[in-house]
């Protein structure tokens, strides 16, 4: 067993992709699920906070201007547009 838990750890220290785990929220379970939202990006809940308190919040029919509401679609969909060929 402890073979293939240093191959495994090789595998680990030699991952290109480990650095991007910080970025994530994550715990040690194993999580595979084809239909799942994927893991939570750790900035999210921050961001999630700052529109429900400042720009509904404080800001209210502000936001449409000052926090680029209006403007949303058009930044998304230039953004998603190469991941559905248009």
């Amino acid at each position: 067993m402890s073979e293939l838990k240093s191959a495994a750890e090789e595998l680990d220290a030699a991952d290109g992709l480990a650095a991007l785990r910080g970025r994530f929220v994550l715990d040690d379970v194993v999580y595979l699920d084809g239909n799942s939202l994927g893991a939570l990006p750790a900035h999210v809940p921050g961001r999630v906070q700052d529109v429900v308190r400042r720009q509904w919040g404080e800001l209210r029919i502000r936001s449409w201007e000052e926090s680029g509401w209006w403007t949303a679609p058009e930044r998304i969909g230039d953004r998603i547009a190469p991941l559905v060929g248009a």
